[in-house]
């Protein structure tokens, strides 16, 4: 009996040595000394959407507004000047969530900064983005949870495109077809 005690006391031990969600990696470091933070629930990220598209006339902020009205839910952790959160406990993190279906979608090392951008999908849809900065005096740390179709992507990014074209293409047309300035004459004074 003793030694499934010290088994169970043991396994909860380990298991809260480090997050395994990324809730429990915001509950765990927002309120430590320097860290800004602040959680946005979705619906008041589809609502103000909904409202600044009524104001925007730009077809990629369109599109941009469109995206942010599947957003879920979004966590946001930073850091300034002094960063509390070392990189063992970023490292173990992005480890257990690895594990628990995160892959990764970029990885960027320089040195003693890194960048992590970690994605997870459910239904060819993407659920969960979570972005990871970490440098020896700052830290970035943004958790998305959403609704997004690749397609939607897809969309955001052909419409970007199509605007950078346009824009190319407006700036190359007056180059082509200009003309000799026309000098007005002054009339002779009678």
């Amino acid at each position: 009996m003793r030694f499934l005690i010290v088994i169970l006391a043991l396994f909860s031990m380990s298991s809260c040595s480090s997050p395994k969600t990324t809730a429990q990696f915001y509950h765990t470091h927002k309120y430590k000394e320097g860290v800004t933070h602040f959680k946005m629930p979705g619906w008041l990220v589809w609502m103000g959407g909904g409202i600044a598209q009524g104001f925007v006339q730009d077809p990629e902020a369109k599109a941009g507004l469109r995206l942010a009205r599947k957003v879920k839910k979004l966590r946001f952790l930073a850091t300034e000047d002094y960063n509390p959160i070392t990189p063992a406990e970023v490292n173990d993190f992005v480890s257990n969530i690895r594990s628990n279906g995160f892959e990764d979608l970029i990885m960027v090392k320089e040195g003693a900064s890194t960048v992590h951008i970690l994605s997870r999908e459910k239904k060819e849809k993407l659920r969960n983005l979570v972005i990871l900065v970490n440098d020896e005096e700052e830290f970035v740390y943004m958790d998305m949870k959403s609704r997004i179709k690749y397609e939607d992507l897809s969309e955001l990014v052909n419409t970007i495109l199509k605007s950078d074209n346009m824009k190319k293409e407006q700036e190359e047309q007056p180059a082509e077809n200009e003309e000799e300035p026309v000098v007005a004459k002054k009339a002779p004074r009678a």
